[in-house]
Order: structure tokens, then sequence, then C-alpha cells
């Protein structure tokens, strides 16, 4: 049986979606035969429930970053077939000490701003190119760039003709998905905006429940009444963003989810990292760029929820744009690499 092991981590400050990306990678090299083991610091499967409720096997590790290599190595035992990492703050001081029991390394990323010693490097950004990972990787790194490589749950891409056919244009059911822990409590500026506006649309509300705004969120949702529902840990997203007509959310990794789904989106950049994903998908017409957590006022969102509230075409154009841009099947084209 071919063995991975992921490195990760989730946590309230820097959410969950390093794990959540990972998690989906493992399933399907599980699907295919694997053994995975997730290398993450104490807490990462509090932050990301899913991570503890998989059959994965999860390795705490709680040191210095130099000791890692060592610490992943003595659990394992043995040398392993590929490891993955995933993480801002671990290229190659961390990689290159682990070729000595790691016969392959994939790395995902989406920063572009240090060294990495890989076999394969993954970056989902849209409009990411060779050229900013020419001097950073070894000349036999594969590169594979873009949304098309993705990494989602499978029930995104199940789902996807379905959420397409759906995409009709009319505004009934609105989506706020703005990260796992939310530090900057867009959802509450979300909930106010759906209100100020005044239009008649049952509402679903996404967020972790370690989000340290959840009691806030919680005695907003309970005051707006039946239309307003809150999914804390929502088990199935992918039926949530294929019931809704229209998102507001962060630029994370459920930028991939909703374009998977054709989900037309009022976005919201959460993160510093989220700038270049949130200003692409803008410029490619999948979503409307209302500022970013700094910046970002309760009327930009009124706006344009009043905006497409009134134009069912707009709606479906952004649906359809949206929808060009990933197809869900980023996992299956990964695991294809890792077996050649």
């Amino acid at each position: 049986m071919p063995q991975a092991v992921i490195r990760a981590d989730a946590s309230e400050a820097i959410g969950g979606g390093h794990v959540v990306r990972c998690l989906a990678l493992a399933d399907g090299l599980a699907d295919a035969g694997w053994s995975c083991r997730f290398a993450v610091s104490p807490g990462a499967d509090r932050a990301v429930p899913a991570l503890g409720a998989s059959e994965h096997d999860i390795i705490e590790i709680d040191g210095p970053a130099s000791a890692e290599p060592a610490a992943i190595a003595q659990y394992c035992g043995e040398p392993i077939d590929l490891l993955i990492v995933d993480h801002y703050q671990r290229g190659a001081e961390f990689t290159t000490p682990c070729r000595s029991w790691a016969r392959r390394v994939l790395v995902v990323d989406d920063l572009a701003d240090r060294p990495y010693d890989a076999n394969v490097l993954l970056d989902q950004t849209l409009g990411r190119t060779e050229r900013e990972y020419t001097s950073l990787v070894p000349k036999h790194c594969e590169l594979l760039l873009g949304p098309t490589f993705a990494l989602l749950r499978p029930r995104f891409g199940q789902l996807r003709p379905t959420a397409l056919a759906r995409r009709t244009g009319g505004l009934r059911r609105v989506l706020v998905s703005m990260g796992n822990s939310d530090p900057h409590d867009l959802t509450s500026l979300a909930l106010r905006a759906v209100e100020q506006s005044g239009i008649e649309v049952e509402v679903d509300v996404v967020l972790g429940s370690r989000s340290p705004n959840r009691a806030g969120v919680e005695s907003q949702v309970s005051r707006l009444g039946q239309s307003v529902r809150l999914h804390l840990d929502a088990p199935d997203m992918a039926e949530l963003m294929v019931a809704a007509d229209l998102a507001i959310g962060a630029c994370g990794i459920t930028s991939w989810e909703r374009c998977t789904l054709g989900l037309p989106t009022i976005a919201v950049t959460a993160a510093e990292n989220q700038r270049i994903v949130a200003a692409n998908l803008a410029a490619a017409g999948a979503v409307a760029l209302a500022g970013d957590w700094s910046n970002c006022g309760e009327w930009s969102l009124v706006n344009l929820l009043r905006a497409f509230a009134t134009d069912p075409a707009r709606l479906s154009a952004m649906a359809g744009r949206a929808a060009a841009i990933c197809d869900g099947a980023g996992v299956a084209r990964v695991l294809g690499v890792i077996w050649d």
C-alpha cells in the first residue's frame, strides 16, 4: 500500500483552507489504495472537524519547525512514497531534509514567494504562470497551475450538472460564507446588508463552530427570524451552494467550489493572500468585488444585492463565467500526475 504524509495546519487564526483542500486529495488517494497521515499542529482537528472525523491517521507535532522532518520520520518508521506540503511557513528548508525518507514531494501553494524543493508543485490560483515559479523550483519540478487543478471534494463535481441547470437568474436564496473562522466578522456585515437591502430572500449562513464571532452571529440570526438559517460546520457545503442563487463570500478555496457550481458571488477578500484571486475572478466576470475586510462597507453590499435582485440576466451571465473557470475534477487530474 503506497504511503503519503501531509503536512498542513489549521487554526482559528489561519482558518481551515489548507487542511480542507488536502483532505480532498487524501480522500482521493485513499480511494486509489493509498494510506494517508496528516502531520499537524495540536488543535488542527478541532479547527477542521472533518479532519478528526476522517479515517486518516493524525500525527500531532509540537516543536520547532527545524525538528519536524526528524519527528515525522520517527513516527512513520520507514520511507514513504509521497510527502504533501501545504503550509505558508514550510519551504525548501523543510522539504529538503525530508528527502531522506520521502521518495517524492508535492507542494501545494498559492503565494509563489519562496523556494520549493519539490517534484510537483500545485498552485490553483487563477492566472498563475510558470514564469512566476521559474526561479523558485528545480528544473525537474512539474507545475500544475490554475483552477483546473483545484482540490475539491467529489461532491462538487457530482452536483455540477444539477447546479448549472437551475441557474435561471432569479434571486430567491442567498448563501453567506466568509470562511471557517471569519476573524473579521464579515458574516455579521453581510447579514446587516441583507437586512438593509430590503429584498425578500431566504439566507443560509455557514460558519465554523469555533469561530470567535459565533455568539454574535447566532444572536443576529435569531433576531432575523425563520428566513435565515445558521449552519455550523456545514457537512454538505455543495448542497447549500446548489440551492443558492447568489453567494456573499470570501475568496479562499470556496471560490473554486462556487465556480464549479456556477454560483454568482459578491466577493469580499478576508486575507491578504486572497487579493490576487479576488482581482482575477472579478476580471473574469465570475464575482462582483465589494472590497476587503479593511474597507468594505455595509452599503457596498447593499447596492450590489439590490442590483442583482433587479437584473436576473446579470446573475445568469455571472453563473456562466464562473462555471467556465473550474469543473471540480482537479483531484482526478492531480492523481493522474502522482501515479505517473
